[in-house]
Order: C-alpha cells, then sequence, then structure tokens
C-alpha cells in the first residue's frame, strides 16, 4: 500500500494545491485547529453563512457561530476524535444568520496526536434541489410521467400458480382506494406491480408518483413527501410534496420499511386523516389518493425489527400481495427467457433465438437471489458475446454466473445402497466400452430418479424434496430422460 507521503509525491500534491482545490467546492469548508480555531473558510461557507470570511479566519468557531461543544459537531470532532456523518442541524452565526445544513466532520491526525478537524457543509436547499434534478421523473414531473408509468399486467410475464394469484389479487383492488401492501425480495418486480395496479385503476390518467424511502437521506423525506412552506428554515420555499403532486392519482412508497419510525408516524396520520401538513406549515391540505407501499422484508419480522410500525402495517396492508422469488416460480423460467432475448434483441440489434440445452439446465438449477432482475441481467450480458451465433451457449454466459452454478461435491442420498469405494464410483459399473460418459451420468441419474419416484408413489413434489432439488429442476430431468411419473405410482 503507497504511503500518504509517497501518494502526495507522486500525484505532485501541495499544500497549496489541496486548498486551492477545497477553495472553488460547492460545499462549504472549515477547517480548525485541535483549540477550534478557524484556519480555513472557503467561499461556498461564506455564501451559506452570509459571513464574510476574512472576518470568521482566525477566530475560535464559539465566536462567528452561536454553538456550544453540545451541539457543534465539530467541537464535538475535536473533543471525542470521531467522525462525524451526516449531522443535521439549525445553527445560527453570530450575524443572526440561521442555516439548516448538514454537516460531515472528520478529526485531522498527525500520527496519534489530534490536530484539527475539517468539516464539510451542504444547505438543505442545496441538497433538495439535487435530489429533485435526479430524481425529476420520480417526483411527478408532468413530461416523464408516461415513462414512469408504462406498465401494465400485460407485462408481466409468468404462468406458474404463485404469479397467477398474486395477479389475481392485484387486479380485483386496482379499481377500490385502499391501500396495497407488496412484499417481494430484491429483483422481483414490486414496481413492475405498483404501476400495473394504476394502470388498471379508473384513475389511471392522473398521476403516478413513485419514491425509493431508502435512497433519500431522512432528514429530506420528509419535506419531499409532504412540501415545505416559506421560512420553515433558510431559503425554503413554498413547494408540493408528493403526497400533493399525486393527489386524485397513485403514490407509491418503494421500500417504505426503511423511512424513519418517526416518519412514519406523521405517513400514518396523513393516511389516516387524509390531510398532511407541509413542513413550517399549520395549514391543512386535504388529499384524496391511492397509497401503494412496498417493504423488502417480511412485514412480521420488519415489525420485530422496528423497522415498520405495527399500526402503519395495518394501514398500509388492506390489500397484502407477497409476489414469490423466481426460485419458486421456475416453471416460467423458460417464458422469460424468451421475453428477455426478445428485449435485448431489439435494444442490441441482436437475432438471438433461445438458449442451448445445457444453459437452460443450468438456469433451472440455479437459485437467482437477484430475482428476474438477475436473470435479465445475466442473458443482457450473454448477448453481448454471442456475436453471429443464433443460440446462446454455457461458454458466453458472464464468468460471475458460471461461478455461481458451478455444483458442490455430491453427497450420498438417504435410501440408497452406498456407492463401491472410488471417488465417483457408480452403483453398477456397466460393461467396459458399450457407454459413454454422458450416458453412464444419465443412467446413473435415471436410476437415482426412478428409485425415489417409486418411494414416494409418482409423487414428483415429495421426490424432489427427499432429493433436494426444486420440483422444476425434477420435471425437467423427468422430461429429458423420459420419464413419466404414473409409471411409478
Amino acid at each position: 500500500m503507497t504511503d500518504p507521503d509517497t501518494l502526495y509525491k507522486r500525484i505532485g500534491l501541495s499544500l497549496e494545491d489541496l486548498t486551492g482545490i477545497l477553495s472553488e467546492t460547492d460545499d462549504g469548508v472549515l477547517i480548525t485547529d485541535a483549540k477550534g480555531v478557524i484556519l480555513f473558510y472557503n467561499e461556498a461557507l461564506s455564501r451559506i453563512d452570509s459571513t464574510d470570511r476574512k472576518l470568521a479566519l482566525g477566530r475560535q468557531l464559539t465566536d462567528v457561530y452561536t454553538v456550544t461543544e453540545k451541539d457543534s459537531p465539530t467541537l464535538t470532532c475535536l473533543a471525542t476524535g470521531q467522525t462525524i456523518i451526516h449531522h443535521t442541524q439549525f445553527y445560527r452565526t453570530r450575524h443572526g444568520r440561521a442555516v439548516f445544513a448538514m454537516q460531515n466532520v472528520f478529526p485531522l491526525f498527525d500520527g496519534q496526536r489530534l490536530k484539527g478537524a475539517i468539516c464539510f457543509v451542504r444547505e438543505y436547499s442545496a441538497i433538495e434541489k439535487e435530489v429533485d434534478e435526479t430524481s425529476r421523473f420520480r417526483l411527478g414531473n408532468r413530461d416523464t410521467q408516461t415513462r414512469e408509468r408504462r406498465f401494465t399486467f400485460e407485462d408481466i410475464v409468468g404462468s406458474s400458480p404463485e404469479l397467477q394469484r398474486c395477479l389475481h389479487t392485484a387486479k380485483m383492488a386496482a379499481s377500490s382506494p385502499s391501500p396495497i401492501m407488496i412484499y417481494g425480495e430484491s429483483g422481483t418486480g414490486k414496481e413492475l406491480f405498483a404501476q400495473s395496479v394504476h394502470n388498471e385503476a379508473p384513475w389511471r390518467d392522473r398521476p403516478f408518483v413513485a419514491v425509493n424511502c431508502s435512497a433519500i437521506p431522512e432528514t429530506l423525506l420528509e419535506g419531499i413527501l409532504f412540501g415545505t412552506s416559506k421560512g420553515a428554515f433558510t431559503d425554503a420555499q413554498d413547494k408540493a410534496g408528493l403526497f400533493e403532486k399525486a393527489n386524485g392519482g397513485t403514490l407509491f412508497l418503494d421500500e417504505v420499511n426503511s423511512m424513519p419510525v418517526g416518519l412514519q408516524a406523521k405517513l400514518l396520520r396523513a393516511i389516516q386523516e387524509k390531510k398532511i401538513r407541509r413542513v413550517g406549515s399549520a395549514t391543512e391540505i386535504s388529499i384524496e389518493l391511492k397509497v401503494i407501499s412496498s417493504v423488502n422484508e417480511e412485514p412480521k419480522k420488519a415489525i420485530e425489527n422496528t423497522t415498520l410500525r405495527r399500526d402503519l402495517y395495518y394501514r398500509l396492508a388492506v390489500v397484502y400481495i407477497s409476489i414469490p422469488p423466481l426460485r419458486q416460480r421456475m416453471e416460467d423460467i423458460a417464458l422469460l427467457v424468451d421475453h428477455f432475448i426478445a428485449k435485448c434483441n431489439v435494444k442490441l440489434n441482436r437475432a438471438i433465438h433461445s438458449v442451448s440445452e445445457t444453459v437452460m439446465h443450468l438456469f433451472v438449477s440455479y437459485r437467482w437471489p437477484g430475482n428476474i432482475r438477475e436473470l435479465e441481467h445475466v442473458i443482457e450480458g450473454a448477448m453481448n458475446l454471442v456475436g453471429d451465433r443464433r443460440h446462446i451457449e454455457s461458454t458466453h454466459l458472464p464468468s460471475h454466473f458460471m461461478a455461481a452454478v458451478t455444483p458442490p461435491a455430491p453427497t450420498p442420498i438417504a435410501g440408497l445402497e452406498s456407492p463401491p469405494p472410488g471417488p465417483g464410483a457408480l452403483p453398477v459399473p456397466p460393461p467396459e466400452g458399450e457407454a459413454t460418459l454422458p450416458e453412464l451420468l444419465n443412467a446413473y441419474e435415471e436410476k437415482i430418479l426412478r428409485r425415489q419416484l417409486t418411494t414416494h408413489q409418482g409423487n414428483a413434489a415429495k421426490a424432489a424434496r427427499a432429493l433436494g432439488i426444486s420440483r422444476q429442476l425434477m420435471y425437467h430431468k423427468m422430461r429429458k430422460l423420459g420419464i413419466r411419473g404414473d409409471e411409478h405410482q
């Protein structure tokens, strides 16, 4: 590892260069010595504080700001030597300027000796603008609403009974104003369901507004949801929140269990009373909308872990939909593969027809921890390597996927006679020279499957459980080997 001195020499970075960079950044930057004397104060912080930087340099923090060690993150850092991340507060300068900001403070050490601290200051209004700019299609921008609500139930691919039950519930609840909660692992298509519900509803022409509750700092989320009132904090403006923007339509709260518990209480009140207050305002605004929420953890566990309020769960889960992970609907793999190949053919200008039997076998053998999203990415990755071929072979699959599907060493199976000594030996060695290795392996696999089917009177599901494989993989192997369950009843 390169030590800092060598790194500085290799880059040619001097203290003057570093302070020059910090002078140009949009964030406020302040550096103090170990006693709290301000050594560096950039122009951005001068604008935030409305304070002449010349009047700040060389003075104690407490001479420039109306703060104490208890409420100043910089002084706390100097006292403890600990980094302070995402500290939000109102603070006042000695000139009376009130600022609402997020601060990150880092101690500066020379060996074991604390020499000072560096504080980065980001004003709330700047953060809010940044979030709004990067997420404007999620915040109800009329020009992009069509893209945001482009999915319907026709876009949900699959015929498994578990998925069909989810679709039936979602369609039945779409025309009702009752809230819907969707549970599903990452990559199962929760927002796909949410958009489909909206597009099935009578208010489909009204706004569909979505927000990922885990992607926005908690200090900003309340203002983004409920709006802000002019004067609530420095530079605050009258601004509608997501509830107002979605009024008359649908609000989708993705990963609502990531929302701070205190804010969950305000959300509960807004949904119950059908009224919201902008931050800093005493005026109530009536709302009428459909609320769809999602959680990426089973609600019972989220409640036990205190990441989801029980009363909010009861209010949001009037209709509850649990989307099965891909490993529980493996019979849909073939349909999904065809769907994503067709989609990527258009995207990548390819003419791929299908995947090989080996690839399909790998797909139905895999557990898919990333669910449908992972399957789509694996197929897209493979299609970038196919060239002018018409079929995806195992050599085209991403290396990380192939590493994940490498089978473990075989373990003995209860109920089967022990194989003779020797690694990988077959129970009954065939006559020499009469079969190839794949034929021997298929014969061995067929023997195992037929034995378990006989033990379970032809019930493939029970035989699959006994073998420790999925029901879908069992059916796939039976079809490949020409085995029928009714032959063993």
